[in-house]
């Protein structure tokens, strides 16, 4: 149990709520990570905190999505939906994923379920597979909630490795890691692009990666999810274009693939909450896809009951508009200019030993490695001294939301960081 969640239970020990909280309500808080940092930062000058587009101070939107709020009927906004989400929705989504991942063509997986957002989508991977104690073996430089998902829900042991080495992604640690657990099943969780760092292996590394499984594979039984929150921002020509997912679906029978991924940044509908999972494995029937999309169904069922007709609907109506590949392709490009702006701006400071930029090459974010102090002080100083909102991370690492800053104000932002180091 973490200090802060004890210090809570300090709180509450004197209250008849301290005796009738469950382990779960005994070990869960909220860390002061993403969400408590990003409300510090509202009200400063430049707020590159949260993993969101904005333009001018408000948020980007597809115009293919935003012109359906004018239009869409009473039966497509107050029904309830089916329990797997919308049929139509989940059939344009997997027909879009094949589009954007062409080795998927052929082999056999489920149809994506809809969930309540990425975090929805995760969580119900949790409960499905992971026990107490159970191995989820990770890169270092990995997403706070996480945190909140795996450990604290399910009461998984995380077994972080480097994730660089080189400035590649560290497959020779990623394989000692899974080498090092001693059970037979093992999770293992991949996010590309990465968040915090904005990083995307390149063809060449994610082949690497899923010999490593495939290896692995030979003794083990493996659970991989893909974290595809991020799918789809790519901005340089190295970097692996296909999920990790098209080439683990059929990889192994003993490599259950997981993809978890949403229209949340793709589609840049961020407060719609629309999350998907799709599964598979080498060799997998039709009778295990109907069992295993029943007890997903049954798992969603028993948390939202089922996700947002609205948001279901609107989402579907826009894949459908004649203007959506432009209006996305247009959103996308707003993204990509702010980062070769990031990365332009990081050129001026090469050679300054205060901050080390991590490899970044797509997404949302860039992450530094504070050489000379504690990445809080830091960002406090740029809070109170630089009105600057960034996040702090593992004690050591500063993120920024370069998705979140116009593209004008990236260098001055910079600027600023490297005023504020020591």
């Amino acid at each position: 149990m973490t200090s802060y969640a004890e210090k809570l239970n300090e709180e509450l020990k004197d209250s008849v709520i301290s005796s009738l909280l469950s382990d779960y309500g005994k070990r869960i808080f909220l860390p002061k990570g993403i969400i408590v940092q990003g409300a510090e930062a509202k009200g400063k000058e430049f707020n590159a905190t949260i993993g969101i587009g904005m333009m001018h101070k408000k948020p980007l939107c597809l115009k293919s999505v935003k012109q359906y709020f004018n239009n869409i009927s009473d039966s497509e906004l107050f029904p309830y939906s089916p329990g797997l989400g919308n049929p139509e929705l989940r059939k344009a989504w997997d027909e879009e994923e094949e589009e954007k991942n062409p080795s998927l063509r052929g082999k056999t997986r489920s149809l994506p379920a809809v969930t309540a957002g990425l975090t929805h989508a995760l969580y119900l991977i949790s409960r499905l597979f992971i026990n107490k104690n159970d191995a989820v073996v990770m890169p270092d430089m990995y997403w706070e909630n996480y945190d909140l998902i795996f450990t604290e829900n399910s009461g998984a042991k995380m077994k972080t490795f480097p994730m660089f080495k080189n400035d590649v992604f560290n497959t020779a640690a990623l394989e000692e890691t899974i080498n090092k657990v001693k059970s037979e099943k093992v999770v293992v969780l991949l996010n590309f692009p990465n968040n915090p760092t904005g990083y995307t292996p390149s063809e060449k590394e994610q082949q690497e990666i899923v010999k490593v499984l495939k290896r692995a594979a030979k003794t083990k039984k493996l659970l991989v999810i893909s974290d595809d929150a991020y799918y789809s921002l790519f901005f340089e020509e190295n970097t692996a274009r296909e999920s990790l997912f098209a080439s683990l679906c059929d990889a192994d029978k003993n490599i259950l693939a997981i993809k978890c991924d949403a229209a949340t940044k793709e589609e840049m509908v961020w407060g719609f909450r629309i999350g998907f999972i799709t599964f598979a494995h080498k060799g997998i029937t039709s009778s295990e896809i109907d069992a295993m999309s029943q007890k997903l169904a049954g798992a969603i069922r028993g948390t939202v009951s089922n996700c947002s007709t609205p948001a279901q609907n609107i989402l579907l109506k826009a894949m459908k508009d004649e203007e959506y590949k432009k209006n996305k392709e247009e959103g996308l490009e707003i993204i990509k200019q702010r980062y070769f702006t990031m990365k332009n701006a990081l050129t001026k400071y090469k050679h300054d030993t205060r901050l080390t930029p991590l490899p970044f090459n797509s997404g949302y974010f860039m992450s530094f490695k504070v050489n000379n102090e504690d990445a809080e002080s830091l960002r406090q100083r740029l809070l109170n001294e630089y009105s600057l909102g960034a996040i702090a991370l593992q004690g050591k690492y500063l993120r920024l939301a370069f998705s979140s800053l116009d593209n004008e104000d990236i260098e001055e932002v910079i600027d600023r960081v490297y005023k504020a180091a020591v």
